[in-house]
């Protein structure tokens, strides 16, 4: 994953960068303002005057990234075909390392999204924050579907597919996103990484599967 905050625009952007930078290096457990301002290139105050708080500033970084993603989905940042990026999906949630792209997250950030998301069992910000996230990533994904659905339906003919047979690609959208989501716990929560091809096989199996029954229109 690219440092998303190389460039930083203007000061807010800077103190975020800081704490990706630290987030990624400490982990949230050990995450202070401190830290973040010892990774922040002017002042340490400044953190301190921006945010009231460790958390407070995490959600804002969680924001961020998000709004960043939503905007590079709605520029057609990901220059793959629907299906590649379904299956590029997947393999990022189940097996960072092995995937070789910008937008990709590397093992650290993806601990540390762990993390975070297990603070949304109590803590209501990081709560509604997940909830969007959900919502956009779960967007991304039925487009997704969608479109692969198209092509394979242009490709093996509308006719192949069993008219009492089709799939709404919203459901297949839902079923990606679980899998990837209990993926990632395990990736960041265990050591054994043999289950990581499997997994990825037969979710590129249940796409093959599926996508030439679902409905694009639906």
């Amino acid at each position: 994953m690219d440092d998303p905050f190389a460039e930083p625009a203007d000061t807010r952007e800077a103190i975020l960068g800081a704490a990706f930078r630290a987030l990624c290096e400490h982990g949230y457990a050990d995450l202070t303002i401190k830290r973040i301002g010892e990774a922040f290139e002017k002042s340490p105050s400044l953190v301190y005057h921006h945010y009231g708080g460790k958390d407070e500033l995490l959600v804002d970084l969680l924001e961020f990234l998000l709004d960043s993603f939503e905007a590079a989905v709605a520029g057609d940042a990901f220059d793959l075909p629907p299906r590649a990026r379904l299956d590029a999906y997947v393999a990022a949630m189940t097996d960072p390392g092995g995937v070789d792209d910008e937008h990709a997250p590397d093992g650290r950030f993806l601990v540390a999204m762990v993390e975070l998301r297990a603070q949304a069992a109590t803590d209501e910000a990081y709560r509604e924050h997940f909830d969007r996230s959900d919502r956009v990533f779960r967007r991304f994904l039925e487009r997704s579907v969608r479109e692969a659905a198209a092509e394979s339906a242009a490709s093996e003919g509308v006719a192949s597919r069993e008219a009492d047979g089709d799939v709404d690609p919203a459901a297949v959208a839902e079923t990606l996103q679980t899998l990837a989501t209990g993926a990632m716990l395990r990736w960041a929560t265990t050591t054994d990484r043999d289950w990581t091809g499997a997994v990825r096989e037969e979710a590129s199996r249940y796409l093959s599967r599926t996508l030439p029954v679902v409905d694009p229109e639906t």
